[in-house]
C-alpha cells in the first residue's frame, strides 16, 4: 500500500499521450494502476457492473486511436471525445469531493522525452475513469468544474481528464474549499506543489526537475524503474500529514457510496429459518486501512454500523443490522440520491428491504420475489 493514494486503474503508455483505461469494478487497493494493475473485488454488492449501456451512433471529435491486442490479432479501437455532451446533473461541490476520494487520481507524469530540452517531460493531470454506463456523471464533473474532457477509453470505459496548467487551477481552488477527507488529500497536497513549480517554469531547470522527481516518489506508485536509474541518489519528498477525517456533509457521503459503496442482498441456508433459507442485507464502503479513522468516523456520523478488516489492506465499514437499514440508511439514500447507475442496485436493495419489513421473506412467495430481484441486479 505504501503512498499510493491516488486511486485509479490505467496505463500510461510511455512516450505517448494516450492511456489505455482498464475498467473499474470495486478497487482492494487504493493506489493507481501503474504498469501492474491490482486485484479487483467484483462481488455480488456491487452487482458485477455488466450493464448494457447504449453507445451513441454518431462519433464526436475522433481523438486518438489505439491497437488492442487480442487472440493474437490487433484490433483498432476509435476514441470517442463526448466532452461537449449536456449533463442532465446538477452536481453538489461535497459530491464531487466524495466522489473524487473514491474513484479520482492526482498523477503527476515524468517522461523521458527528447523534444524537451533537459529530456524530460513533465504533466500534472486530475483524472477519474469509470465505466461507460456512468458517462453521464463524468460529464456532470466537466459541466460542474467547466474545463476538461470526457472520452471513451476502449470499449467499456470512459474517462473524464483535466491537465491544462490553467485548468488545473481550477480544480485545485475547489478541493481548497471542499477538502478530501481520506488518504489521498496527502497525494492532492503534493500534486499541488507539482503544479506550482511547473508553473512557476521550474520543470525548465535542473534544480526544479529533482524537486519534482523527489514529489513524484512520494505520488502514485512512486518512481518508474527509468526514473530510478536516471535519479538513482533522489532523496523522496517528506509525505504531508493528513488531518484527522470527519464526515462534514451528507453529500460528501453520497458521492463516495457512488464510488465506494455496494448494496448487497444475500439468500443463504439457514437452520433456523421454517423454509432453510434466510436474506440479509448489507450496505457496505470499502477503503484502504490507512483510512481506519475516516471509516470509524462513519459510525459516528450515522449512528450506526462498525468496522471489519480485510486481510488484503483493507477495511469495511458495514451496516447489517436490518432496523439500521430500515431507519437510518434507506432514508438518507431516499433524501440525498445517488446520482451513479448504483442508485438502480439501491432501489432494488430497498424493495427487498420492504419485503421484509412486511416479512414476506419468511413465506416462499416473498423469497420467489426477493430471489427474482437479487437475480434482475446480477443481470442488469
Amino acid at each position: 500500500m505504501g503512498n499510493r493514494g491516488s486511486k485509479s486503474e490505467f496505463k500510461l503508455v510511455e512516450n505517448s499521450n494516450l492511456m489505455l483505461n482498464s475498467v473499474k469494478e470495486q478497487r482492494v487497493d487504493d493506489s493507481w494502476g501503474g504498469n501492474i494493475l491490482p486485484p479487483l473485488r467484483c462481488t455480488l454488492a456491487d452487482f458485477e457492473r455488466k450493464y448494457q449501456v447504449k453507445i451513441l451512433s454518431n462519433l464526436i471529435n475522433y481523438t486518438s486511436l489505439f491497437s488492442q491486442h487480442k487472440a493474437k490479432k490487433v484490433n483498432t479501437f476509435q476514441v470517442r471525445n463526448y466532452s461537449n455532451l449536456p449533463s442532465t446533473l446538477n452536481l453538489n461541490p461535497w459530491y464531487i469531493s466524495g466522489f473524487t476520494d473514491g474513484e479520482g487520481c492526482f498523477m503527476l507524469t515524468i517522461i523521458k522525452d527528447k523534444k524537451y530540452k533537459l529530456g524530460w517531460r513533465i504533466v500534472c493531470r486530475f483524472v477519474i475513469s469509470l465505466h461507460k454506463k456512468d458517462l453521464n456523471i463524468l460529464n456532470g464533473f466537466k459541466n460542474f468544474f467547466g474545463v476538461g474532457i470526457v472520452s471513451f477509453m476502449g470499449e467499456n470505459a470512459v474517462q473524464y481528464r483535466v491537465e491544462s496548467l490553467k485548468d488545473l487551477a481550477i480544480i485545485i481552488n475547489h478541493f481548497d474549499k471542499y477538502p478530501l477527507l481520506t488518504k489521498k488529500q496527502a497525494d492532492y497536497t503534493i500534486f499541488k506543489s507539482a503544479h506550482s513549480l511547473i508553473r512557476n517554469k521550474s520543470h525548465l531547470t535542473n534544480k526544479g526537475i529533482l524537486e519534482l522527481v523527489a514529489l513524484k516518489a512520494v505520488i502514485n506508485r512512486g518512481l518508474s524503474k527509468d526514473l530510478g536509474v536516471a535519479f538513482p541518489d533522489i532523496i523522496p519528498a517528506l509525505r504531508p500529514e493528513v488531518l484527522l477525517p470527519k464526515v462534514v456533509d451528507p453529500f460528501w457521503l453520497v458521492g463516495f457510496t457512488d464510488a465506494e459503496g455496494c448494496f448487497s442482498i444475500d439468500l443463504f441456508k439457514s437452520s433456523t429459518s421454517k423454509l432453510g433459507e434466510a436474506t440479509k442485507l448489507t450496505f457496505m464502503l470499502t477503503q484502504s486501512d490507512r483510512d481506519k479513522d475516516l471509516m470509524s468516523s462513519l459510525i459516528e456520523y450515522l449512528g450506526c454500523g462498525y468496522m471489519t478488516s480485510v486481510n488484503r489492506g483493507t477495511i469495511d465499514f458495514k451496516v447489517t443490522k436490518f432496523s439500521s437499514i430500515r431507519d437510518t440508511i434507506i432514508p438518507f439514500f431516499e433524501k440525498y440520491p445517488l446520482q451513479t447507475s448504483k442508485n438502480s442496485n439501491f432501489l432494488s436493495f430497498s424493495e427487498v428491504a420492504k419485503l421484509m419489513d412486511n416479512k414476506a421473506h419468511l413465506t416462499e412467495k416473498g423469497l420467489d420475489q426477493i430471489r427474482i430481484i437479487k437475480n434482475k441486479i446480477n443481470t442488469d
